[in-house]
């Protein structure tokens, strides 16, 4: 279903800073014995190949305890167990210092990433300027007045604005453009709404035909031409290899039509 085009246009909730306050409490209120789970969770968090071998010392520092304490048993004095109290204490100490130290990395690697203003969602009806919008919706209609914009129109007004970001998406960060499937409505899980862009070297042939409305032997020709030449590159090369393709019915769908490398 497509969102409505006359409200909150291109607007999406920001990134919830990650709650990692209580981290240090885990190896704290544990005395030691939650320091590895804490530091490979924070470990993944940063996706850092450091922490995750340090991990794994702890994990073995703690078997290894477990395992020394069940041989020595209880009340022994020898070096043994001086060692093992030694590292009961390293897994205490040291492990709520290094959690503590994750807790604070994890958070600043988000507000890194993040480093633009929060931005708060628009009053309905009312045109916002929004960062890099090339199109603002209107405002809500008075019903007990006729609407100065046809609102069929000013649908298809907001639609072909989307498809302006989204080109400009594609050709700036085309990473992203690949992760939101710009072009590809025949791929399931699709949140982001590209205005109706159609990837001409990607998309199978009835949703050629769908999504650009038009007839399924045109479809499967220009399949069968961007096969033979490993895509194309510009509305043009479609007059030129597909038989059957006017210049009249390419204008119908010429702006709807995107290139994504092969």
């Amino acid at each position: 279903m497509q969102p409505d085009p006359r409200a909150r246009a291109g607007w999406q909730r920001p990134p919830e800073p990650p709650v990692t306050f209580w981290w240090f409490l885990v190896p704290l209120l544990t005395c030691g014995l939650g320091t590895a789970p804490m530091v490979l969770a924070g470990a993944i968090k940063l996706r850092s190949r450091t922490h995750l071998i340090l991990s794994g010392v702890y994990f073995l520092a703690f078997f290894g305890n477990c395992a020394g304490s069940a041989v020595t048993g209880d009340g022994s004095d020898s070096a043994v167990a001086v060692l093992l109290s030694m590292v009961s204490l390293v897994l205490w100490v040291v492990g709520t210092f290094h959690v503590g130290f994750l807790q604070q990395r994890v958070r600043a690697e988000f507000f890194g990433r993040n480093t633009q203003p929060r931005p708060q969602p628009p009053a309905y009806g009312r045109a916002t300027p929004r960062p890099r919008l090339t199109h603002y919706p209107p405002p809500r209609p008075d019903w007990n007045r006729v609407p100065a914009v046809d609102p069929a129109l000013a649908r298809a007004q907001w639609r072909a604005a989307r498809r302006e970001e989204a080109r400009r998406v594609q050709a700036e960060q085309p990473s992203i453009a690949s992760e939101l499937m710009i072009g590809r409505p025949d791929l399931p899980g699709r949140e982001y709404d590209d205005g109706g862009l159609v990837d001409v070297n990607h998309v199978p042939a009835e949703w050629l035909a769908r999504a650009l409305r038009i007839e399924r032997p045109l479809a499967d020709r220009i399949v069968e031409a961007r096969d033979l030449h490993n895509g194309f590159t510009s509305p043009d090369e479609l007059l030129v290899y597909c038989d059957g393709l006017t210049p009249e019915k390419l204008a119908q769908f010429r702006d709807r039509l995107v290139f994504m490398p092969r």
